[in-house]
């Protein structure tokens, strides 16, 4: 329509999926070599539920309309409206998990009758959206462009919504001690579930039943320089802020004086409680394609904060670095096709058609929490890990040849705090090792015939097999043997993926021939 190019849509999403209950769900705990030899003095814990298979739906649908404004040749504007609506789940199967009749008074809460919601539908998402370019310089080959936004962005909030197919009402759970696997048939036949008071047998996966959408306001600008007619230089700020993010906390209301409950009974309860923030600076440098050479550099230091990094089951909110929070990251990529020499016909088949590739990634180190000793809330029945003290003239790390990365974390360095204090060492506040490495590749193209070619490529990840060790030993309850020592590799922490996607794991080779036609 003119200068506007205008776009309108309807975003309709249903995932239904079978939850396959196992009937009954049998578990085992051993603490040391000799109860495995022996099959004794074991911890068992067994499960049933009424049903084989349960069938969750989710539903969630999003209107949008966006309007990409040419105003004139240097400026063009992007503005947009999108409008975000997601009820709490069902069940196809017609029973939907149980929740609370309300969270705001543990001492006086029910459960709410079959089939209630899990929390009423937030009508509220919309989410505006603006951001602009703008051409300062159009000199070829010099262009300057300035560009900037503003938008907020929703969460579907569904992580935890499945969560009651484990809890009160669907499943029967019993534990028992000094007993040899496999259970015993009778130890085995539990009860069927039940949501007669006072409440047990199962976990109460509750929610406040006016739960908001999580969402994030996000905001960046960016100024990019083209040097030459193939490589340009971009500086950006990017930051983010999260709000009415979900949280969960375990609650034992027998302990409030509710007597619905029985006294080992769990209330989980999800609500909008945490909140986070980011900022960035972003420098990026890209040459694209050009006599066979094309290269990728990028910096960015940052910093991100909240009172909690995860959802599940926190012992409290507090202000810190979040648990992933990485403050400098440096990343190189570049690929360089060797020319085609135009020698005699024997030196080009053993000269030409060389390829290499090279990568190095380059980070600071992810945060550790310092943890005393667990210790349990009388009021609540919760487990806590609270914040320990400094020790005066005491480094927080020691370093030598003889800790693995050369460095530990002290343990002399750190006191615990009284019961349910919490200490002056903030939350994430030292810090594990940085991660380091190099990948490199060649390959040799041999043409066979018109398009038909035969590729030999060899890989090598973490070519100069540079340890990087990951997860720390965090809790001081872990005693001077061993924390502050990393227990894993990088790679493990992060999940022991295949290093062509993750670093941080050992030297590793592969090699492959590839046919194309």
């Amino acid at each position: 329509m003119g200068r506007h190019n205008i776009r309108a849509g309807i975003d309709w999403r249903q995932l239904r999926t079978d939850f396959a209950l196992n009937n009954p769900e049998e578990g085992i705990y051993f603490f040391n070599a000799n109860q495995v030899q022996t099959n004794s003095t074991l911890i068992g814990l067994a499960t049933t539920s009424p049903r084989t298979t349960v069938q969750p739906i989710y539903r969630n649908i999003s209107t949008f309309v966006q309007d990409e404004w040419k105003v004139d040749s240097r400026l063009t504007l992007s503005l947009g409206l999108r409008w975000d609506i997601n009820p709490a789940p069902g069940d196809a199967t017609g029973t939907s998990p149980y929740t609370l009749s309300q969270t705001s008074n543990l001492a006086t809460a029910t459960l709410a009758p079959a089939g209630t919601p899990l929390w009423k539908t937030d009508w509220r998402g919309l989410a505006p959206r603006l951001g602009f370019a703008y051409t300062l310089g159009q000199k070829p080959g010099h262009e300057t462009v300035l560009r900037a936004g503003f938008g907020i962005f929703y969460d579907l909030g569904n992580a935890l919504g499945s969560g009651g197919y484990y809890g009160i009402g669907f499943v029967s759970n019993s534990a028992y001690s000094d007993v040899s696997y496999p259970l015993t048939a009778p130890q085995l036949a539990l009860p069927a579930p039940s949501v007669a008071a006072p409440y047990s047998g199962g976990v109460i996966y509750a929610f406040n039943p006016q739960l908001k959408l999580p969402y994030t306001t996000e905001y960046d600008a960016s100024l990019e320089q083209a040097l030459t007619t193939s490589q340009n230089l971009t500086l950006s700020y990017v930051g983010s802020h999260g709000r009415d993010l979900l949280t969960n906390f375990e609650f034992y209301p027998n302990k409030l004086g509710n007597q619905n409950f029985a006294a080992t009974t769990p209330a989980y309860i999800t609500s909008n409680s945490a909140s986070s923030s980011y900022n960035s600076f972003q420098a990026k440098y890209q040459r694209s394609l050009s006599h066979g050479l094309q290269a990728l550099l990028s910096y960015t230091w940052s910093h991100s904060i909240d009172d909690a990094s995860t959802n599940a089951l926190l012992p409290y909110l507090l202000r810190g670095s979040s648990d992933f929070d990485i403050r400098h990251q440096f990343q190189v990529a570049a690929t360089y096709d060797v020319p085609n020499l135009h020698a005699n016909e024997l030196a080009s088949s053993i000269v030409n058609h060389w390829g290499f590739d090279v990568r190095f990634q380059g980070r600071s180190a992810l945060p550790v929490d310092v943890e005393s000793p667990a210790v349990i809330d009388p009021s609540t029945g919760s487990y806590y890990f609270y914040q320990p003290d400094f020790v005066q003239n005491q480094p927080v790390y020691l370093r030598g040849n003889q800790y693995p990365g050369k460095r530990v974390i002290n343990y002399a360095a750190f006191e615990s705090a009284p019961a349910f204090v919490q200490g002056d060492v903030p939350r994430n506040y030292v810090r594990g090792f940085d991660a380091l490495q190099a990948d490199v590749a060649f390959h040799r193209t041999f043409p066979i015939y018109e398009r038909l070619n035969l590729q030999f490529r060899a890989e090598a990840f973490n070519i100069a097999n540079h340890p990087q060790f990951g997860a720390i030993y965090n809790q001081l309850s872990s005693g001077p043997a061993m924390f502050g020592y990393s227990y894993n590799t990088l790679n493990s922490q992060l999940g022991g993926l295949n290093p062509l996607y993750q670093i941080g794991g050992p030297r590793s080779l592969q090699m492959m021939l590839r046919l194309t036609f």
